[in-house]
């Protein structure tokens, strides 16, 4: 009885092979080498929204293509330019691994597809992980890797490399962040410094990467107040948007106003300001329609703590209507 069970199960899957071999007519099987060609070779890190073909022309029609992926936090939508986009979640706190198929049909109903497989790495929310979570990162760079934003650390320096150049302005320094004596950063040509000594507790902003096994602050890095170092870490990683998109989380910015595009208004119980974090003067994030007490008394120079979602909207980063501030100490 086993045997005969076996014996079934085996031509059961023959004919399941051999039905979907029929299926697949010399045309599908040049379409499906077609988009072999076109995606085998793609990396397979996948850390943001990507287009794949709709379609593949053939020798006497076009086949359609149908994509799927096996993890539901990928989202597949057709676009009206025919490609289709392939939405994966920028924000997965841990890696994802998908694989992504190709369906793809001719006229008569008669398919074929291919699959391939890919990954969306961990996200690096530089704006909400700790100091100490930005060093274990770093450290996890290749050679030649860098972090995808700017970001600021906070540390005591425990080693001076370069001594101050006068003629440059600059001095390499090694910080350690917390407790981590095993995994110093390295600051190099920290602009300024020429008073900085070993014991000094620096806070320095700037782009961290693994050059040739060093992870540190890449030229032109510089110090900036302590006070202000969660707020660089948000305008930085801010900056990295792009156009259209949001944060989906609230965030929250303290900077001095540069600049009032629109006027209190008393209908509306709103003001529109742009901000300036101390150190990032050259990104400046807007307060659309910003509300709280005594905005009607808000000008230049004033000193504020803003609360809301940040977007990237037509190039202009800034809060979206609704935000709300508080004035800061």
């Amino acid at each position: 009885m086993k045997k005969l069970t076996a014996l079934l199960l085996a031509l059961c899957l023959i004919l399941s092979v051999g039905a979907a071999l029929a299926d697949e007519t010399p045309e599908l099987k040049d379409a499906r080498s077609y988009i072999n060609l076109m995606y085998k070779n793609k990396p397979a890190s996948t850390p943001k929204d990507y287009e794949v073909v709709g379609s593949v022309p053939g020798e006497n029609e076009t086949f359609t293509v149908e994509w799927t992926a096996d993890s539901d936090t990928i989202v597949i939508t057709r676009e009206e330019s025919g490609m289709v986009k392939i939405d994966v979640n920028e924000d997965n706190p841990k890696e994802v691994s998908y694989k992504l198929t190709a369906t793809i049909l001719d006229a008569a109903g008669n398919s074929t597809e291919i699959s391939f497989d890919r990954v969306v790495p961990a996200a690096i929310n530089l704006d909400i992980m700790t100091e100490e979570e930005i060093v274990a990162v770093a450290y996890t760079l290749d050679d030649g890797g860098k972090l995808p934003a700017a970001t600021a650390l906070t540390g005591k320096i425990v080693a001076i490399p370069t001594a101050y150049s006068e003629e440059y302005d600059n001095i390499t320094v090694n910080i350690q962040v917390g407790d981590l004596a095993d995994k110093p950063i390295q600051c190099y040509r920290l602009v300024g410094g020429s008073s900085l000594k070993e014991g000094d507790e620096i806070t320095v902003l700037g782009t961290i990467k693994n050059y040739k096994g060093t992870i540190e602050f890449d030229k032109g890095c510089y110090t900036i107040e302590p006070a202000y170092a969660q707020s660089a870490r948000v305008v930085a990683y801010a900056y990295t948007l792009e156009e259209g998109a949001a944060m989906n989380r609230e965030s929250t910015v303290t900077g001095m106003i540069s600049e009032i595009p629109s006027a209190y208004s008393e209908e509306y119980k709103n003001i529109t300001v742009n901000i300036g974090v101390p150190g990032l003067a050259e990104n400046p994030i807007q307060c659309y329609r910003l509300t709280g007490e005594g905005a009607d008394a808000l000008q230049v120079g004033d000193t504020i703590t803003v609360t809301g979602t940040i977007k990237n909207y037509k190039g202009t980063i800034e809060f979206d209507k609704g935000c709300t501030f508080t004035k800061a100490e």
